[in-house]
């Protein structure tokens, strides 16, 4: 199967949430699950990267890394959300 990733670096097809609770950005347009939690419509980062900025991934940003990515997953500790950062970060870089 090909890697699906995501504007922001994730890559969606290796997500435990892929494909049952998420489809992964590219299809579902940033509209992902977790946003019942937050309020949101839509992810920021996509909504910003695609919608207004019409970029292909946050990789080509010269703003990379932007307070958008700030933001943590309450259900991992301080070390894996740095580590998760760590991982998109090294996908966009090789995506340039």
């Amino acid at each position: 199967m090909d890697k699906i990733i995501s504007c922001c670096g994730v890559i969606c097809s290796e997500c435990p949430y892929y494909p049952t609770d998420c489809k992964g950005c590219p299809t579902i347009k940033g509209q992902v699950f977790w946003l019942e939690y937050t309020g949101e419509n839509i992810c920021g980062i996509y909504d910003c990267c695609v919608n207004s900025k019409k970029l292909e991934h946050c990789g080509k940003c010269e703003k990379l890394p932007c307070d958008r990515f700030n933001g943590s997953d309450p259900t991992k500790t301080p070390a894996e959300n740095e580590n998760d950062l760590i991982n998109q970060l090294h996908q966009l870089h090789s995506m340039k």
